[in-house]
């Protein structure tokens, strides 16, 4: 039993990756936002890129740049290894941002790249003293960009919103069980993304 708990909490762990949870919240926006269809499929994909590209590709990148280089442990159990994955991030997002910007599209998406580098930079600034969980903070935003857009823009996410809740729920117990957090670091990334992130997509 234990075992097989383990296996449930690596998995969930491996499969809501904070580097992911950009481009899922993204994609589930994207595709349920009015007037999509009006985009070329050629739009679609370069929004897309932009977006995984900048959030997962070049930070994972880094990571295991710097992980090759043993200037870091690839599961950076110490919070000061992580400082420059989220400060390189930040960049990458912002960069991300800058071109989302440059397109004929809502101002929901590059406002939404923009809180993410903000969160970021606000995590970059705790992890100095103290270790926080990047996957609760993944999830905050996560679902707290899900209830903003509905909210704002009335889009019926609510399906989207409960399963957001239930794998939140999931991945921070993981993180729980395995031992990489304790709850205050746990309530605390999930905590300041997903205020972050409400109140960044919902008033600007």
């Amino acid at each position: 039993m234990t075992k097989i708990l383990k296996n449930t909490s690596q998995l969930f762990s491996f499969i809501f990756n904070p580097f992911l949870m950009p481009t899922m919240g993204f994609l589930i926006v994207y595709i349920n936002m009015p007037g999509v269809e009006l985009y070329t499929p050629k739009m679609r994909n370069i929004l897309t890129g932009i977006v995984f590209v900048s959030t997962f590709v070049l930070p994972i990148f880094f990571v295991m740049l710097m992980a090759a280089s043993k200037r870091i442990n690839y599961n950076m159990m110490h919070h000061r290894e992580r400082l420059l994955p989220y400060i390189f991030s930040a960049f990458s997002i912002l960069l991300g941002a800058q071109l989302m910007g440059k397109l004929p599209v809502p101002n929901v998406y590059k406002t939404f790249m923009l809180a993410t580098c903000l969160i970021l930079i606000i995590l970059f600034f705790i992890t100095m003293k103290w270790k926080i969980s990047g996957h609760a903070s993944g999830m905050g935003g996560f679902t707290a960009l899900l209830i903003a857009v509905s909210l704002k823009y009335g889009i019926d996410l609510a399906g989207f919103i409960i399963a957001a809740v239930i794998v939140s729920g999931f991945v921070c117990t993981s993180r729980l069980y395995l031992k990489k957090h304790n709850p205050a670091q746990v309530y605390a990334g999930f905590g300041i993304s997903s205020v972050f992130m409400f109140l960044i997509i919902y008033f600007l």
